[in-house]
């Protein structure tokens, strides 16, 4: 398929203010037709003077968080959980006041437990120090009381996924690394794609960097809101799948994209409500609705788009703190829509 030269080129100049010679950014955006552009710049690691590539692979942070949801809802559908289940059926240690959070309040954030990372970081631990899932669960289960009334308010917190990565463990009998691998990227083709257990690992991956250009990286072996490694061809693959349903089916990825209600069961707004579904949050480009996602670990930054009208997926994937992918994801949509939508060689329905 013919690709438009005016696209080509406007995508071309947003690579030209990085340095070759540095940390960069690796992106790709396909149309579920096959029309594929991509573009790469920078350096996969200072040391070797390796090139980032398409192929490259990146710790995509809180990007991950998708991969959990919709492994709790495999799990569901296959009757093992509900998500209306509370969390301390599968971890009683939490303790009874934790006792009203349900695995759907963890999913949309409205939880109210507080922040694994900042009961870490209470304690003098950093996200460059050493830290296990055991450490965390005891910092957890030493807490008598939660941040806020679960269901009432929204407040992002990694610590609902860590959480939801224990449950889909403790029901499938699977480390998450596993049923992910089994039940979501094997079948979906993402050869690329794996969630970390623990480190040092032998695949070889883009390395991290501060804005400095000091190695940037962090030995936390958390899963469930994040972990996972992948590629922007692999986050294709994905994209598509939250439209055609091929793993997971149709019904179930449209619960991916059911947005936290404004107001709670009793009729109270939802304190700072925000459109957030699944491990995505809705969104709207150029009077187009998207899905869509930001990450951020150590140096790593990462973004992932969906737009199902257009049948269109953007990842943009960097290794240095200082990259703003977001901005650059939006600049990528803000080109194809407004070139692509227009091109009398589109013949593709949009």
């Amino acid at each position: 398929m013919k690709k438009n030269p005016k696209i080509i080129k406007a995508l071309e100049e947003l690579l030209t203010p990085f340095d070759k010679n540095a940390p960069g950014v690796v992106y790709m955006a396909k149309y579920d037709n096959g029309l594929t552009y991509q573009g790469s710049v920078g350096l996969a690691c200072l040391g070797s003077y390796k090139p980032l590539s398409i192929d490259s692979i990146f710790n995509i942070a809180s990007v991950s968080k998708q991969f959990t949801a919709f492994a709790l809802l495999l799990l569901e559908k296959d009757g093992y959980l509900s998500l209306g289940d509370s969390i301390i059926k599968f971890l009683p240690d939490l303790g009874n006041y934790a006792e009203t959070v349900t695995l759907r309040h963890l999913i949309y954030h409205t939880g109210g437990l507080v922040d694994y990372m900042e009961l870490a970081e209470s304690v003098g631990i950093s996200e460059q120090d050493p830290l296990t899932i055991e450490q965390s669960l005891r910092h957890l289960y030493a807490q008598s009381k939660a941040v806020f009334s679960p269901g009432t308010a929204f407040e992002y917190s990694n610590t609902g996924y860590f959480l939801l990565a224990q449950v889909v463990e403790k029901t499938s009998k699977m480390r998450l690394s596993e049923f992910s691998q089994e039940h979501i990227f094997k079948p979906l083709g993402m050869k690329n794609t794996f969630i970390v257990d623990e480190y040092p690992i032998t695949v070889e991956f883009a390395r991290a960097y501060s804005q400095e250009g000091r190695l940037f990286e962090s030995p936390w072996t958390h899963t469930g809101d994040g972990a996972v490694h992948t590629t922007v061809g692999d986050l294709m693959l994905w994209g598509e799948n939250l439209s055609h349903g091929r793993v997971g089916g149709k019904a179930l990825v449209q619960r991916m994209t059911q947005v936290l209600p404004e107001t709670t069961l009793t009729g109270d707004i939802v304190k700072n409500h925000e459109s957030y579904a699944f491990g995505l949050e809705h969104n709207n480009h150029l009077a187009e609705p998207s899905l869509e996602h930001s990450g951020e670990w150590a140096g790593y930054r990462a973004y992932f788009m969906r737009f199902p009208d257009s049948h269109l997926t953007i990842a943009v994937l960097g290794n240095q703190e200082i990259i703003d992918t977001q901005v650059l994801s939006y600049k990528i949509a803000e080109i194809l829509l407004n070139q692509y939508r227009h091109s009398p060689q589109n013949k593709y329905s949009i």
